[in-house]
């Protein structure tokens, strides 16, 4: 059995700072891995964006960099546009996220960040200016054995966003709240992970970021719980694995995958020491996902 470790900052050559450099390219150009910047938001109107911008497809480990961009908005009344874009005519950055793929670009320095997006179907032009600041569990890396790791940082855990898309049809105005978070690997998802919840939330003044993940059998289904909490733009929370209690209760079989999952979440973060105590509870809709990709 292998063991999966949550490195510490010093153990993964960082700081207990978050710099800049580290939404930057972390992968190299060749065989065995995988990198992508993601960003969502939501509007007052119920509509919802994401923008992700990868590096190759995460379940392709060819040498090359094929770097393309997606794109998918729902409207208020649920109508989707799913499209994306890729182009030979790429930069990557390593000192910030400065991401280039064509015309269409993500540009940051953990506080404020433009995010543009073109091809034939949409044009896509946003801000997105941090209220809470970056955050990671330890070092955000995650080694799975000896070698094999997956890496996630959350480089803007909520911030304003604003906007505009344009189709061919109509010009959408965009006013809400975003996020955005980076994630790097040297081995397929699927291969390292049994299963994962992850969710994020803004409430009022709070905003929650979450996520449990397994292990494979091969490591013991072995847990790793991801915890954040912040109130008007200061983080509340620390060491998941010393304050954390985690409960999934009435599991459903997902009709797609087979597998069952927890129609309920229960995060409880209980620091007596200093007199912290939150619970937060997630509930699943009875809703069935129509497009799966």
């Amino acid at each position: 059995m292998g063991e999966v470790k949550l490195l510490k900052p010093e153990e993964a050559g960082l700081t207990d700072m978050i710099q800049t450099f580290e939404d930057g390219i972390r992968t190299e150009e060749k065989s065995g891995s995988y990198e992508w910047w993601y960003f969502d938001s939501k509007y007052a109107d119920g509509s919802s964006l994401v923008i992700v911008f990868y590096t190759k497809p995460v379940t392709s480990f060819a040498k090359a960099f094929k770097p393309f961009v997606s794109l998918n908005y729902i409207s208020p009344n649920g109508k989707e546009i799913r499209t994306t874009f890729e182009s030979k005519d790429f930069s990557f950055s390593k000192d910030s996220c400065d991401v280039k793929i064509g015309d269409c670009y993500i540009k940051g320095n953990l506080s404020h960040y433009a995010i543009y997006f073109k091809n034939d179907e949409v044009e896509c032009n946003l801000t997105l200016d941090a209220r809470v600041p970056s955050w990671r569990p330890d070092s955000g890396k995650i080694l799975f054995g000896k070698t094999d790791y997956f890496a996630w940082l959350p480089s803007v855990p909520e911030g304003k966003v604003i906007g505009m898309l344009k189709t061919k049809e109509e010009s959408i105005a965009l006013d809400g709240t975003g996020y955005h978070d980076h994630n790097w690997g040297n081995k397929q998802m699927i291969l390292l992970m049994n299963d994962w919840y992850w969710g994020r939330a803004k409430i009022g003044d709070y905003v929650v970021v979450s996520s449990y993940i397994y292990a494979n059998k091969k490591d013991g289904y072995k847990a790793t719980p991801i915890f954040m909490l912040a109130k008007n733009g200061e983080i509340l929370t620390g060491d998941a694995f010393k304050y954390l209690t985690y409960e999934e209760k009435d599991f459903i079989k997902d009709s797609y995958t087979k597998r069952h999952v927890a129609k309920t979440l229960v995060y409880d973060y209980n620091d007596k020491e200093n007199s912290i105590h939150y619970r937060v509870t997630y509930k699943k809709g009875d809703e069935e996902v129509e497009n799966r990709s």
